[in-house]
C-alpha cells in the first residue's frame, strides 16, 4: 500500500498526544519568532510596545484555539472516516492556511507595510507559518509511529514465542494424549478459554493473547491499551476498539471490570484495599499501577472474588 493511504499512526489521534503536540508547537513557535523576528521585515510581534504585545497575545491565542478546534475535529471524526497519511497532511495544511490568513488579516489591518503586496505578505506568512508548525508536527508523529511500530513488533514477537511454545508443547505430546484431546468437546463448561482473539473496530485480527498473560485493559474512548506481560515484562499495545465489544470477546476469560476505563484479569488480583474513601486493587506484578474500583463495579468484584 502505498504510504499516502496508509492510516496515520493510532497514537497521533490519542489524547495525549494532542496535548503534547499542542504545547510543543506553542513552545516551538514562540522560540522560532524570537530567533526569526530580526530577519523579517514583514514581523510586527513584540514585548516592548503595547499595541503590538496585545495583538502578539491575542494571534497565539487564535492559533491555539484553532490547533485545539482542529484537533478535537481529528479526535471526533476519527471512527467516521479513514485517517490517512495524505489527509492527515492537508488537513494539517488547512491549519497553516487558516492561522497564516489570521495573521495576514492583522498585518493588512493594523500594520501595514507599503513595499509588500497582499498576495506577497500572504505568501510570506504562509511559509512562515508552515516552518513553525512543521518540525513539531514532524518530530511527534515521527515519535508516534515510531511507537506504534514498536508495540506492533512487541505483539509480533509475542506471538511468535506463544506459537513456538505452543508447538513444542504438541511435540511432547504423546500419541494417546494428542487422540484424548482432540476427543475433548471444545465447548466442554470444564474447558475456560485460554487463548483470546483481539479485533479493531474494523473486524481486523490484531493480538491473539494468551489469557494467563493479560493483566489488565485500560480504555481511552475509542482506544484500548492492553497490558500483558512478555520476556519477564509489562508490555502494552494500543488497539482502535471499543470498550463494549472488548468486554464482550473476553466473557468468561476471567477478566472483569472494575472501572469506567478498566478491566482486570481477576487471577493477577493480589490486594483490593481502600484509601481515602477511594478503593483500588494492586496486580501481583511490580511496576503495575494501582487500579482504581468505582462503587458501582465493587459488589460484583467482591462476587467474582469470594
Amino acid at each position: 500500500m502505498p504510504v499516502e493511504e496508509r492510516e496515520i499512526p493510532k497514537f497521533l489521534v490519542s489524547r495525549r498526544y494532542i496535548s503534547v503536540m499542542i504545547t510543543f508547537i506553542v513552545a516551538f513557535s514562540a522560540l522560532f519568532m524570537i530567533i526569526y523576528e530580526p530577519f523579517s521585515m514583514a514581523v510586527w510581534f513584540s514585548i516592548d510596545d503595547m499595541l503590538r504585545f496585545s495583538f502578539t497575545i491575542l494571534f497565539y491565542v487564535a492559533a491555539i484555539v484553532i490547533l485545539i478546534l482542529s484537533r478535537s475535529l481529528m479526535y471526533a471524526l476519527q471512527d467516521r472516516i479513514l485517517l490517512t497519511t495524505m489527509k492527515y497532511i492537508w488537513w494539517i495544511m488547512g491549519e497553516n492556511l487558516l492561522i497564516s490568513l489570521i495573521y495576514t488579516l492583522i498585518t493588512i489591518w493594523f500594520f501595514p507595510i507599503g513595499s509588500n503586496s497582499v498576495p506577497e505578505l500572504a505568501t510570506r506568512a504562509l511559509f512562515c507559518v508552515t516552518m513553525i508548525l512543521a518540525i513539531p508536527n514532524a518530530l511527534v508523529s515521527f515519535y508516534a509511529a515510531y511507537r506504534a511500530k514498536a508495540e506492533e513488533l512487541e505483539a509480533s514477537q509475542y506471538e511468535l514465542q506463544r506459537l513456538s511454545d505452543e508447538c513444542k508443547r504438541l511435540e511432547q505430546l504423546s500419541e494417546r494424549e494428542r487422540r484424548f484431546m482432540a476427543q475433548v468437546p471444545q465447548n466442554s463448561a470444564e474447558r475456560q478459554p485460554r487463548m483470546v482473539n483481539l479485533y479493531d473496530n474494523n473486524g481486523t485480527l490484531r493480538l491473539t493473547i494468551n489469557i494467563d498473560s493479560l493483566y489488565y485493559i485500560e480504555s481511552d474512548d475509542n482506544y484500548v491499551k492492553i497490558f500483558y506481560k512478555h520476556n519477564d515484562r509489562i508490555a502494552s499495545y494500543m488497539l482502535r476498539c471499543r470498550t463494549r465489544s472488548l468486554e464482550a470477546s473476553l466473557e468468561g476469560t476471567g477478566m472483569i471490570r472494575c472501572h469506567r476505563s478498566y478491566i482486570v484479569n481477576i487471577s493477577k488480583i493480589q490486594f483490593v484495599g481502600e484509601e481515602n474513601r477511594m478503593r483500588y486493587i494492586t496486580l501481583c506484578e511490580e511496576g503495575i499501577k494501582r487500579i482504581p474500583v468505582s462503587k458501582s463495579y465493587y459488589p460484583a468484584l467482591l462476587t467474582h472474588l469470594a
